[in-house]
């Protein structure tokens, strides 16, 4: 074997074997090298592409311009862990159910599962079988703390729970090259600290992982190599790069893209809102907007949510905060009737208790819009079918636009056609509308998404992790919009420079334990 697990000397890469199929790069990549025991981050705009050049995404030209430091003739078995979707599920409220469907396995199951994922495996899928090293399977749940979840099921783990199953289930495949893009976006800091830890210190195989401009390097990286759309910027040993890594993150945080000045204002828009010319004395005579009077919400007779009271007045704005695992998400599918324990007395909306017969999972939704990671997931699923941004802005007309991705735009009325135009104006996404989903970048797609979570004005606001992974001046005019929203909105976020400003939080310890004050941040 020799030195080096990967290396590209002056090649230039294509999505396809056509001569005319443009090239990734204007320029070659001249020579990039990871050799062995070194530790890499990616880090820039473009890092996600190219770990996809590092992972043989893409066609090299000339072939041997890009070559892994194996056996000769042979190739590498490449593990990709991208955290931009989430495991199968036929529908949103799947994850928060007692019975088992078609999809659903134990996290165990799911983990041992070696049957796909690789680019190259030295098995057959068939069997389905190949030997799992029973040893390293007992280290993965130790140092990613996943023991006390190996029986539950993997529909009903939190997102950090999932993100460290995934990242098991790829490591015990024994991959010669394991390519993670963004670890640790959305997770709280303790879940932050075992992924780190277990990468850093993870000695049987290669990880490289990708990372933002405005991420912190972790002390384990050893190499930093930065990229854009040209290519690559600059790369070297961490602490021979470090000036450049300040001075590119100093760049990135103070600038602020200019786009065209907007022809709307924010009173333009929140005007529109049923609320928002009700006088204040009027709104504080209104029931509170959801109350739960001592709810208990467990699973298999375990709470996950235990006597709960918490009570959220109209035009509040809570920020929900809590471990990976404490249930948020559990919390917030109550909001929107996902979860099947949502029907209960104890549940209460605009002064009324939530029972079977008193009202439907429709109903609720005309008035809650919401962004989360699941969503997006979705979006991105169906935007392969060419999905674009105005179809993917107008669905959140519809009645159940939480969970709804179907195209609608034909049916938009005269007032809904003004409404997405003085919106897409606002937030400078007009000139996106035509292109697809899956085409923009990961910053555009989380604000199309919070733009249309807007749309319908809905009284209830839903942000779970809406601005994780969105650029800096897009993030700040979405923030300094919800100063001024009248409805009512519920955030999760764990990142401080990701969250809006919040009058109030709730904070979920663990079942029966809870924080409820003032807001801080």
């Amino acid at each position: 074997m020799a030195n080096f697990i990967v290396r590209i000397n002056n090649g230039l890469f294509k999505s396809s074997l056509q001569r005319s199929a443009p090239t990734l790069y204007s320029k070659p990549i001249k020579h990039f090298e990871i050799g062995l025991q070194e530790k890499w981050v990616i880090w820039g705009a473009e890092k996600a592409k190219f770990l996809d050049v590092i992972g043989n995404k893409f066609l090299p030209e000339p072939p041997l311009s890009l070559e892994y430091g194996l056996k000769k003739g042979s190739f590498p078995r490449v593990e990709f862990v991208k955290f931009s979707g989430v495991i199968p599920t036929a529908h949103l409220s799947a994850r928060y159910e007692y019975f088992k469907d078609d999809f659903d396995q134990t996290c165990e199951k799911f983990i041992k599962d070696n049957t796909a994922g690789s680019l190259a495996v030295d098995y057959e899928v068939s069997k389905t079988s190949r030997k799992v090293d029973l040893n390293l399977y007992s280290e993965l749940l130790r140092d990613l703390k996943l023991e006390a979840l190996e029986h539950r099921w993997a529909m009903g783990l939190s997102n950090g729970q999932m993100r460290r199953a995934r990242l098991a289930r790829s490591l015990l495949k024994e991959p010669d090259l394991t390519l993670l893009d963004d670890p640790f976006l959305g997770l709280d800091p303790g879940a932050t600290d075992t992924i780190s830890n277990l990468i850093g210190s993870y000695s049987r195989s290669c990880i490289v992982i990708g990372l933002r401009y405005q991420d912190q390097i972790p002390e384990w990286c050893t190499h930093v190599c930065c990229v854009d759309e040209n290519g690559i910027v600059f790369q070297g040993r961490k602490h021979e790069v470090k000036e450049l890594i300040d001075e590119t993150r100093k760049r990135y945080t103070s600038h602020n893209k200019v786009a065209k000045e907007p022809e709307y204002q924010i009173k333009d828009l929140v005007s529109r809102h049923p609320l928002a010319q009700v006088p204040h004395h009027e709104i504080i005579k209104m029931p509170s907007a959801f109350e739960l009077k001592g709810l208990t919400v467990s699973y298999k007779g375990e709470p996950v949510l235990k006597d709960l009271h918490w009570k959220v007045t109209p035009k509040s704005k809570w920020h929900v905060k809590g471990d990976n695992g404490t249930g948020k998400s559990t919390l917030l599918s109550l909001l929107t009737a996902d979860h099947p324990q949502s029907w209960n007395s104890r549940v209460v909306e605009d002064g009324k208790p939530r029972k079977t017969g008193s009202t439907d999972y429709f109903t609720i939704n005309r008035g809650v819009s919401m962004s989360s990671p699941e969503l997006h997931a979705i979006f991105v699923k169906n935007s392969r079918n060419g999905l674009t941004v105005l179809e993917a802005l107008a669905s959140g007309f519809q009645e159940n636009s939480s969970n709804n991705f179907l195209p609608y735009h034909s049916n938009l009325s005269k007032g809904q056609r003004e409404t997405l135009k003085i919106f897409a104006n606002y937030f400078g996404i007009d000139a996106l509308l035509s292109r697809k989903f899956e085409d923009i970048s990961v910053s555009d797609q989380k604000l199309v998404l919070f733009v249309r979570c807007l749309l319908k004005m809905p009284k209830t606001l839903i942000l779970d992790e809406a601005f994780s992974a969105m650029e800096t001046e897009p993030r700040q005019r979405c923030h300094e919009f919800l100063e001024y929203w009248p409805g009512t909105v519920f955030v999760v976020s764990h990142v401080p420079e990701e969250t809006p400003r919040c009058d109030h939080y709730l904070r979920l310890i663990s079942p029966g334990h809870y924080e409820i004050g003032d807001d801080t941040l």
